[in-house]
């Protein structure tokens, strides 16, 4: 009599179990970097915007809030291009 007890277990996986979790772990990575390329994005295109309404105030207003003076001259020197005539 031969009961279920003397059936050998298998101590690996199978090769397709195996090679289905590398699939998975490549799509992780890859919608890892996906995501941390997407949100550095936005965060570089919030800082442009930021540059951009920054860069539009006077110099003047620059001083009086203590910005850097290469915001400061970046500011002078878009007006200066702007009341000439000329594209940023």
């Amino acid at each position: 009599m031969e009961t279920t007890w003397s059936r050998p277990i298998a101590l690996s996986r199978s090769v397709w179990s195996r090679a289905g979790d590398r699939l998975v772990d490549l799509g992780a990575l890859a919608m890892s970097m996906l995501s941390s390329w997407w949100h550095g994005w936005q965060a570089a295109r919030v800082r442009a915007a930021e540059f951009r309404a920054l860069r539009e105030l006077s110099p003047d207003v620059l001083r009086d809030i203590g910005a850097p003076p290469e915001w400061i001259h970046e500011a002078q020197r878009w007006r200066e291009q702007r009341d000439n005539g000329g594209d940023r």
